[in-house]
């Protein structure tokens, strides 16, 4: 996805109107418009071709970059199932229409949540959102592991989403070792020793990551994952 591209979605995130939804509860997103057909082609893909590693996110897992994920993940036997701009009541959507309707992987890696800071919905809500998902998975493939990775530090050490980001990540770490759970926080691995962003990890844009975060994601989670 194109910086520009990047910043359409973080603006249209800007205008979302909170209305019913709550994160904890499935909820369909009205835009963009071919967020459905992606719904539908994650489920088939789901359906019809068994991996070891299922992915499932927002534009952190859908943009990793492309030769990292070639080499250490799909080489692995993985699929993406990452959407850009979703927040975990759009996941649990895509779950009660099949995105875990396959057979049982080896592990499932969820990282979900950023995008409702600008839905402004609190660190609370949306961390009970995210454990939804948790149960959700561990009900209808409860052989299987869950990667739970916490939220990446985006933005300047003093900006009010890292408290955010802290309180959901701390919330999540409660998790580990719970319906095979495992919590993963590559935070340090993206901070310099003030707080602030390791600015070669991360975009323009503070938030996504360039090839070389993508390269230090995968390198934390190569041992949980058997990755070659």
């Amino acid at each position: 996805m194109s910086f520009f591209s990047r910043a359409l979605v973080f603006f249209s995130l800007l205008l979302t109107v909170n209305g019913q939804e709550v994160p904890w509860k499935p909820a369909a997103r009205a835009e963009p418009a071919s967020w459905p057909e992606s719904v539908k082609e994650q489920a088939q893909m789901m359906k019809q071709k068994p991996a070891r590693l299922i992915f499932i996110g927002d534009s952190i897992i859908e943009g990793w970059d492309e030769d990292v994920w070639k080499t250490r993940i799909a080489s692995a036997g993985a699929h993406n199932f990452g959407i850009g701009g979703d927040g975990p009541q759009h996941v649990l959507w895509r779950i009660e229409h099949g995105l875990l309707e396959g057979a049982s992987p080896e592990a499932f890696v969820l990282m979900i949540g950023i995008n409702n800071f600008w839905r402004e919905f609190t660190a609370a809500d949306t961390a009970r959102g995210i454990e939804t998902i948790v149960e959700r998975i561990h009900q209808r493939h409860p052989e299987s592991r869950i990667l739970l990775l916490g939220l990446l530090p985006v933005y300047e050490a003093k900006s009010p989403i890292r408290a955010w980001i802290g309180e959901i990540n701390t919330r999540l770490k409660q998790r580990h070792g719970t319906q095979k759970t495992e919590f993963i926080d590559l935070s340090a691995e993206f901070l310099e020793p003030d707080g602030n962003q390791r600015r070669q990890l991360y975009t323009e844009d503070h938030l996504h990551l360039t090839k070389a975060g993508y390269i230090v994601l995968t390198r934390g989670l190569a041992s949980a994952l058997h990755l070659p």
